[in-house]
């Protein structure tokens, strides 16, 4: 049985985050590009980046003020005007992750909820940042835990949420941004094509979790993806290297050679400017040692995608 993998590159623009419908518009825009021209009977798995949905808690229904300060710093603290008893108690990345997130949440679910019905697909969505929300009938909507994280939801092709899963290992960026590392554990899924892994960008270059994705016998790694630094220029950890050949060496077509289980990995890359950020990368789909598919350039929109044969053993329901 073929399986049409899709990574969706995007670049950021503020004025898909400024209300519901523009947001929700554009993701579902993307995944159905994402899938355009797949016979209906192919089932499919569409990746959108890492942060993808993280300037929701910046520009959604905010004021021109937020959207055009300096910094994402400044933003926060214009939006955190008329809070200063709150502001004393509770560090500011911490304080606007948790007002915001009751706001962004109901988004983010309906977006990519309507994203894989209109896709038809197993939808790993953007990720964003703050408390990992749930609802519950006596409590509502609600985060179990305070601790800000940068989390993800998989959708099935119904629409339904299938997990919630966090960031592992974070970079020294993220952990000024005063988020929480997440516990391994939802980051395996059991569904109709089988066992699916998804590892958010920096934790898919750890062996460990390779490994567990691989002994829980999942055959395809998802990796979303957003990386702050020039894809054509010096490499962070060796300026003598060049940062997108390193990435692509030492990437996924590396950690999948001679796995038990593990075949093929998505990494959709977001690209553009957030604030100060610049993010860059080139989108790709591997398997061992080979590039399936790429996107052509390291800036702008892609949809980069390949149909692959999805393993025997990989499932034992009937489609």
């Amino acid at each position: 049985m073929r399986v049409h993998l899709a990574a969706v590159q995007y670049q950021l623009r503020a004025e898909d985050y400024y209300s519901a419908t523009s947001f929700t518009q554009r993701t579902i825009a993307l995944a159905k590009t994402a899938v355009a021209g797949v016979p209906d009977d192919i089932p499919r798995v569409v990746a959108f980046p890492e942060a993808y949905a993280m300037p929701l808690t910046f520009w959604l229904e905010t004021a021109s003020a937020v959207r055009n300060a300096p910094s994402a710093l400044a933003a926060g603290m214009r939006l955190l005007l008329g809070r200063p008893l709150e502001l004393l108690r509770h560090p500011h990345p911490a304080l606007l992750y948790r007002l915001r997130m009751p706001t962004i949440w109901p988004v983010y679910q309906q977006a990519f909820s309507e994203a894989a019905r209109a896709s038809g697909s197993y939808l790993i969505a953007g990720s964003l940042f703050g408390p990992v929300m749930d609802d519950e009938p006596a409590k509502g909507l609600h985060p179990p835990s305070p601790a800000p994280r940068n989390w993800l939801a998989v959708f099935s092709p119904r629409g339904r949420i299938l997990t919630r899963l966090s960031k592992i290992h974070l970079t020294a960026g993220e952990r000024s941004a005063m988020l929480k590392p997440g516990v391994f554990g939802p980051h395996l899924l059991r569904t109709r094509l089988g066992v699916l892994g998804v590892l958010i960008c920096l934790d898919a270059f750890y062996e460990g979790l390779i490994e567990r994705l691989d002994a829980g016998g999942a055959w395809l790694v998802v990796q979303p993806s957003a990386n702050s630094a020039r894809w054509d220029g010096p490499w962070s950890a060796d300026p003598t290297r060049v940062e997108g050949e390193v990435w692509m060496r030492k990437g996924l077509t590396d950690k999948l050679r001679e796995r038990e289980n593990l075949i093929y990995g998505v990494n959709p890359m977001l690209n553009g400017d957030f604030y100060q950020l610049h993010f860059e990368g080139r989108s790709s789909i591997v398997t061992a040692g080979r590039v399936l598919a790429q996107a052509a350039s390291a800036k702008g929109d892609a949809a980069v995608s390949a149909q692959v044969e999805l393993p025997a053993a990989a499932t034992g329901f009937n489609l």
